[in-house]
């Protein structure tokens, strides 16, 4: 079974380019500013995945590669709703296409 994933506009598009923009403009700055960074970083988790990319980039600023991650992250909500968008596209793939092979 081949499926194709179409890239289309959500509406906080706008707002995580600016979320991300802060959080390179913060790790920048003197060599990342802690309280810049932190910022930045909170402004992140306090904001939807839209996708499992999103959830993948939150596990990244958590530090979640790191020995110790950051504590202000909690990894289980971001994996859970990493879950839930999972589930929600396979939904939505076996409504749209319900003459697909499912055991395939």
């Amino acid at each position: 079974m081949t499926w194709a994933i179409i890239k289309q506009p959500h509406p906080l598009d706008a707002i995580w380019s600016r979320a991300c923009e802060d959080l390179d403009d913060a790790n920048e700055l003197a060599s990342g500013s802690e309280e810049a960074t932190t910022a930045a970083i909170m402004a992140i988790m306090a904001l939807p995945a839209r996708n499992l990319a999103d959830s993948l980039y939150k596990l990244d600023c958590a530090g979640i590669d790191r020995p110790s991650p950051r504590t202000d992250c909690n990894l289980q909500a971001i994996m859970d709703e990493a879950c839930t968008l999972t589930d929600a596209a396979i939904a939505l793939g076996q409504r749209r296409f319900p003459h697909q092979n499912r055991e395939a």
